[in-house]
């Protein structure tokens, strides 16, 4: 199967080199600042280091619409295996949650965080609005500003500046651009690697360089000279951190971006948010598979990445929060090429040491021709009440301050979230001067 053979409309008609891969792998805003290497590294970024005793909040981002269906079927459902005959996980092969849901097999890493209550799912879950095309709904489910047209600003960016903008390495992306959630007033960072992080092409040593460059920007009382000053600090900081995996993580792209940022936390970096793009293939058009094949193997390394992460965190795990996000789910009918369409309705895994674990929340809207938004599963919760109460019991904001996170947003508590102290209790180390 090609790029182009994929069936989805949204890369038709597309420039020359955008593939449905660079896109849904890369559908992110420029980020604010200048680069100053000409790898994908640092940023000249400031951003806020906020309350220290809140969790870190970390965003990971499955693009392409993740099958909430698939990850956590609904078991007997008589109209889930009718009208999926190949792509349809049987309750046989499913790990059992409770009596009414299950997980994909290879999902195993999930199934243990949930037995230990460190891991909530929230099913049927989705953007209020769903258009089916990844452009517009990754766009809306990273701003989450929806009735705002004008909104350029994300929520991650949203969030910084609620906690305050008074330090720098708080909000962090490891990825080569900046995604829109985290593209707004208070800067952030973006880079894939730790070795992206340095300055390259100096053709002096690099302290002359480094202190010229500082002394350059000191003159200048324009914002972004003083940003450039904070970026070039934090660049020395970065410097120092060393890649110490104390887990053997997966050979995958995504493997290495959650041990890069296992790194950066270890070493004391006082980041407030992170962002993780999952690099995996959910865009299942056709030949979806179960056991074997794309979601397969997405799910194998899903599971394995977030296992060797959560050893190499340590007791840091108790101060983190890990939340999915995707842009829409998939139909509940496969396809003629037994993959699965463009849907609305996914699944979220809520996961850390401070998770009201052990639970599926949901309102299940069922499966049957009424209950489905035409073809789909219905969106019963909207995504912004799982990250309301991430941002409010784990993040330490104010109602005030959600208010200002998530504009024209009136949230509910889900309780899946134990209350700050719990879990928090583990202090992540600063690193020393």
């Amino acid at each position: 199967m090609t790029e182009q053979a994929c069936g989805c409309p949204d890369f038709a008609n597309t420039p020359a080199g955008l593939t449905r891969r660079t896109f849904l792998n890369g559908m992110l805003a420029m980020g604010a600042g200048l680069v100053i290497s000409n790898t994908t590294g640092l940023r000249y970024a400031i951003a806020a280091s906020g309350d220290n005793g809140a969790d870190v909040i970390i965003t990971l981002s499955m693009r392409g619409g993740m099958d909430g269906l698939m990850a956590v079927p609904i078991l007997g459902d008589k109209n889930l295996a009718r009208l999926r005959p190949t792509a349809s996980v049987l309750d046989s092969q499913a790990l059992i949650l409770n009596r009414t849901f299950g997980l994909h097999p290879n999902l195993t890493t999930f199934k243990k965080l949930y037995d230990a209550r460190e891991l909530a799912i929230v099913h049927a879950t989705g953007t209020p609005i769903g258009t089916r095309s990844h452009f517009d709904d990754q766009n809306s489910l990273e701003l989450a500003a929806y009735g705002q047209p004008g909104s350029a600003t994300g929520w991650q960016n949203r969030y910084l500046e609620a906690v305050g903008t008074t330090g720098v390495l708080s909000g962090i992306a490891v990825s080569d651009q900046t995604p829109v959630a985290l593209y707004g007033e208070a800067s952030t960072m973006a880079f894939e690697s730790l070795d992206d992080i340095a300055l390259s092409d100096i053709e002096t040593d690099h302290k002359t360089y480094v202190d010229t460059l500082k002394r350059m920007h000191a003159r200048s009382e324009h914002h972004w000279s003083q940003t450039a000053v904070d970026s070039l600090t934090a660049s020395e900081a970065l410097k120092q951190v060393k890649s110490n995996p104390t887990a053997k993580y997966p050979d995958s792209s995504s493997a290495n971006r959650f041990k890069v940022l296992a790194s950066l936390l270890k070493a004391g970096i006082p980041i407030k948010t992170a962002a993780i793009d999952f690099d995996g293939e959910f865009d299942v058009h056709s030949n979806a598979g179960v056991r074997s094949g794309s979601m397969a193997d997405n799910f194998s390394d899903l599971s394995a990445s977030v296992a060797a992460f959560k050893e190499d965190l340590g007791p840091i795990w108790r101060r983190v929060t890990i939340v999915t996000l995707t842009e829409f789910g998939r139909r509940l009918e496969e396809n003629a090429s037994a993959g699965v369409d463009h849907g609305w309705a996914s699944a979220m895994f809520v996961m850390g040491g401070g998770v009201r674990g052990g639970q599926v929340v949901t309102k299940w809207p069922g499966l049957s021709e009424s209950q489905l938004d035409s073809g789909d599963l219905a969106v019963t919760t909207d995504y912004r009440h799982v990250l309301a109460e991430i941002l409010k019991v784990r993040g330490g904001l104010s109602s005030d301050a959600i208010s200002a996170v998530l504009p024209s947003f009136v949230p509910k508590r889900l309780n899946i979230t134990h209350p700050l102290h719990i879990g928090a209790t583990v202090p992540i180390k600063r690193p020393t001067k």
